[in-house]
């Protein structure tokens, strides 16, 4: 899966509570080298047997016999390693299989962990174990079940932390596909509730015990956890969740309680991760559980990890493990909480039961989470779809319209769905969007405007073709010309979504699936804590390279913060950072002094004669100029290319491919560094482009003058995915890609010149433009 070199900064008043010291720089690649440790760490634990035993820790916390080996196992299976094709892992389930289970925590992750592997492999011979274990579960059948347990079983009193292991294990068991009786919920549901303390939270030990415990984070995350469980397992209903009371109760309890350094411990961790991913929630009180946690578990440690804690090394690590790995599955959409009472959440489990549907008929890990309008833009990142619903007009202020803008120039797309099909909520976001990109529409001329989509838009041919889709879903969009950055959908496809309406409603269920792939090309999403670079953080700037963003008249200034967020990289890996100059006029005065001319666009242009001769002087004077077409657009790329013949013929310089020697892959531009590229095959690309070119083609065309490079040509689309998002149809390179390719540029043109590259042989001018023109 694509990765995404990105950094975040986890500042405080983003992700720590008042008062809490500012969180270090963490990276998307700092988060993966973890997960790789973690995982190294625990197979170098595994016994020759599959098994792995830590007897000291385990009799010093008293830890079940097995419980070691049944949280590894399903850590690993969580992190994403698969029975099929890993001996290891193999050995590690059959080892599940195998051993004796005299206590339900161990039951519960054994469980867990088969669902798994059931969930990948329906006819899995593992599959008889899962079973076993579940009637376990449910006391026969559900027969002798109370709604508690304990840990030898169903009991009628049991206490707190087996009810949260129990009902994980058989909420997860039926998100693997199987049924169970939704009256083994319901019994569990009402234990809870009855459990819940006055103050909103729950302790380890029931009530009915009369000893004197007090609520604590740990229980009350589990306690609202199996609330979410039983919810989403009993209700169908739109509205609000019958017992809201007792989790608003229950949320205040956890918010007014939280500690940034909960990752401390790690099952406290384990918890917390668990709600955050049932309840879609990003923060609790004021902190970014994930990144918190990201920033601590996936801090550099020179000496190297000792995994040292609660429960001994080999337990803490795993859990670990599951907290990252789970915590950086994908998102399919974020939900906005935009206040209006309850409006905004008319279907409160739509997405988490859409999201559902996408797992298992993709077979792909996903994700889903709530935002609110008091966010700030890089937390509704990390989602390529954000989510408004509502059964009343919205009634946003300029300043909330505005953060919305902000989210779909730098990458997402907005989703409009009426809640019960409310006119008035259509209406508003009809009135808002057609102001709201005015000033876009001022540069673009003929974009940004909303308009009814066709009854040929690829829209409804994505996937599978819905017969009269246009009429069954009529959608409106509005487009920066390269993709649309808001949707409106006249009918409440949502509806069948909180309803779990799989088969009646079918046709729901598929545009949701089509809205889905259009609005990401149908390209593998990145498991990221955020898509883009949100600060610097502490580097320091040491270089500059002044770029010029030329305008004309082809859509130049689609996504506009690209060229932003390919600074920060620079910034973070050279220290360089761009002083970009957006609309540079092309006048020999306004090109004066630049490093880099950067063109791009999808629509066709035409520049005039005055143009090209400040073009040609600049370029003559030792001047570069990167030229790219938005997504491989043709209409700019047609343009480009009779630009191109009147420039290089009146020069007298040729073209030809840059060699993969060439600084433009291997980053060595002087004394910087950039990434180094070994084959086009590195490079991965959009759907779109392997469709279209199923051969991996060298990217960057290049004319040289003097033995310096003075045009690069790159023929498929970077500066539309240096923003970290791709789009339906665009022949481009994925984003980490694209971001390498860019820099590379941007460092040759203040590096690399000083070291000439070696000149190409001469080509015939007619010779390199036809080469140039077959695509």
């Amino acid at each position: 899966m694509t990765r995404i070199i990105v950094a975040i900064l986890l500042v405080l008043g983003l992700s720590t509570a008042p008062g809490v010291a500012a969180v270090r720089e963490t990276s998307d690649r700092d988060i993966d080298q973890a997960i790789e440790t973690l995982k190294d760490f625990l197979w170098a634990q595994q016994n020759k047997n599959g098994d792995w035993q830590e007897p000291h820790y385990e009799t010093r916390y008293n830890l079940p016999s097995n419980f070691t080996t049944a949280v590894t196992t399903y850590a690993l299976l969580e992190a994403g390693q698969k029975v099929r094709g890993d001996k290891r892992m193999k050995r590690a389930v059959d080892a599940l299989t195998k051993m004796k289970i005299s206590d339900l925590r161990v039951r519960a992750l054994r469980s867990m962990a088969l669902g798994l592997v059931v969930g990948d492999d329906k006819k899995s011979p593992y599959r008889r174990y899962l079973i076993e274990d579940l009637n376990w579960l449910m006391g026969g059948r559900g027969k002798n079940f109370r709604g508690s347990w304990g840990k030898s079983g169903p009991e009628k009193v049991g206490d707190n932390m087996c009810n949260q292991f129990a009902l994980m294990a058989l909420w997860e068991s039926t998100q693997a596909g199987l049924q169970l009786k939704q009256g083994i919920f319901r019994l569990a549901e009402k234990v809870w509730l009855e459990r819940q303390h006055e103050n909103g939270g729950w302790s380890f030990a029931s009530l009915g015990e009369k000893i004197d415990i007090e609520p604590d984070v740990r229980m009350t995350a589990a306690g609202l956890l199996s609330l979410y469980v039983c919810w989403d397992t009993l209700s169908k209903g739109s509205g609000k969740y019958k017992h809201q009371e007792a989790l608003d109760r229950g949320w205040e309890y956890l918010d007014k309680n939280f500690n940034p350094d909960f990752i401390d411990n790690s099952y406290l961790g384990f918890c917390i991760q668990q709600l955050g991913m049932i309840s879609g929630r990003k923060f609790i009180g004021d902190v970014d559980w994930y990144a918190a946690a990201a920033a601590k578990l996936a801090e550099p440690i020179p000496a190297g990890a000792t995994y040292r804690g609660y429960w001994g090394r080999i337990v803490r690590a795993a859990f670990e493990l599951i907290i990252l790995s789970r915590g950086r599955t994908p998102l399919t959409f974020n939900k906005l909480n935009y206040g209006q009472t309850t409006s905004w959440n008319y279907h409160p489990r739509d997405i988490a039961r859409f999201t559902h549907y996408m797992k298992r008929n993709f077979e792909r890990p996903m994700r889903w989470g709530v935002v609110k309008i008091t966010d700030k833009f890089q937390t509704l990142l990390d989602a390529p779809i954000l989510l408004l619903e509502g059964d009343k007009a919205l009634t946003l202020t300029p300043e909330q319209w505005k953060l919305l803008r902000e989210y779909t120039l730098r990458g997402g797309t907005l989703l409009f769905i009426p809640s019960r099909n409310s006119k008035p909520f259509k209406k508003s976001a009809v009135d808002a969007l057609k102001d709201l990109y005015a000033p876009q529409r001022a540069e673009a001329l003929r974009h940004y405007e909303l308009q009814k989509l066709p009854a040929d838009h690829p829209i409804y041919e994505i996937y599978k073709k819905m017969p009269n889709g246009f009429r069954k879903a009529p959608l409106w969009g509005l487009s920066d010309g390269t993709r649309l950055l808001a949707i409106i959908c006249e009918r409440d496809i949502a509806g069948a979504w909180q309803r779990k309406a799989y088969a009646i409603s079918r046709d729901d269920f598929l545009m949701g699936v089509k809205l889905f792939f259009y609005t990401t090309g149908q390209n593998s999403l990145s498991s990221r804590l955020r898509p883009v670079f949100t600060s610097r953080g502490k580097t320091e700037v040491r270089h500059t390279a002044k770029v010029g963003w030329l305008k004309h008249g082809g859509n130049w200034n689609t996504q506009p913060y690209a060229l932003d967020y390919l600074s920060l990289k620079l910034t973070a890996e050279n220290r360089l950072g761009l002083k970009i100059t957006r609309g540079c006029p092309i006048t020999k005065e306004e090109l004066k002094g630049h490093d880099l001319l950067w063109m791009t666009g999808s629509d066709k242009f035409n520049l005039s004669s005055e143009e090209l001769s400040a073009l040609r002087e600049y370029l003559e004077g030792g001047g570069t100029l990167m030229i790219n077409a938005v997504g491989g657009a043709r209409d700019f790329d047609d343009s480009a290319r009779a630009m191109l013949e009147k420039l290089t013929v009146e020069m007298d310089i040729s073209g030809d491919e840059a060699p993969i020697t060439s600084p433009l892959y291997t980053g060595k531009s002087g004394d910087f560094r950039g990434p180094k590229i070994n084959s086009v095959k590195d490079l991965s690309r959009t759907v779109a482009l392997k469709t279209a070119f199923p051969q991996a083609q060298m990217p960057m065309y290049v004319y040289r003058r003097d033995g310096q490079i003075s045009v690069i040509y790159v023929r498929n689309g970077i500066h539309d995915t240096l923003d970290g998002h791709t789009a339906y149809g665009a022949r481009s390179y994925m984003p980490s890609s694209a971001q390498d390719l860019a820099a590379n540029i941007v460092l040759y043109t203040v590096g690399g010149k000083t070291t000439p590259a070696k000149p190409s042989r001469k080509k015939d001018p007619a010779r390199s433009r036809s080469r140039l023109v077959r695509r």
